[in-house]
């Protein structure tokens, strides 16, 4: 510290900073769950299902006996692989679990975007999950936390999530 009482310091990221209307907006969702915990207990936890996207990186590993192939006698005794680069093994994903566990994975095909039209195509198929798994979660209300990224907060997706109730 020099004489002045000044300092430098380095200043941290953060993915956005929130407006007024941002936190008001996450403070009454928070005293909303609260109100619904303190009603409902364990029974509104168990009503709450999550989701989100998410890079994944995969490598098909291939063992040294899988990687083997037929050659002549006179054919190189030694095969040369290029390996992949990382980037080129990533794939999106979705996830959408509850207290109970994995309700959907949704692998997205290569170059896919994720728009509101993709994702009201994957929350039919969450409905259709939690018809299969978790049976009269629908009509106790499903209590859906996801992000507010563009796709899930779009009018289309709004109407298919009342739609869905």
């Amino acid at each position: 510290m020099g004489k002045s009482g000044y300092r430098k310091f380095c200043a941290r990221c953060v993915p956005k900073m929130l407006t007024e209307i941002h936190k008001t907006s996450r403070m009454g969702a928070a005293l909303e769950f609260l109100s619904l915990y303190h009603t409902d207990g364990e029974d509104f936890l168990n009503r709450i299902v999550t989701g989100d996207e998410t890079w994944v990186a995969h490598v098909n590993a291939e063992t040294k006996q899988q990687s083997m192939a037929w050659g002549h006698t006179g054919s190189p005794t030694r095969l040369w692989k290029a390996r992949q680069t990382l980037s080129a093994r990533k794939v999106m994903v979705t996830v959408f679990w509850d207290a109970q566990g994995i309700l959907l994975i949704e692998f997205m095909t290569r170059g896919t975007t994720i728009n509101s039209e993709v994702y009201c195509r994957t929350l039919k198929k969450l409905k259709r999950a939690i018809q299969n798994k978790c049976r009269g979660l629908l009509s106790s209300g499903v209590v859906l936390l996801h992000d507010n990224a563009r796709p899930h907060t779009s009018v289309r997706t709004g109407e298919i999530l009342r739609k869905f109730k």
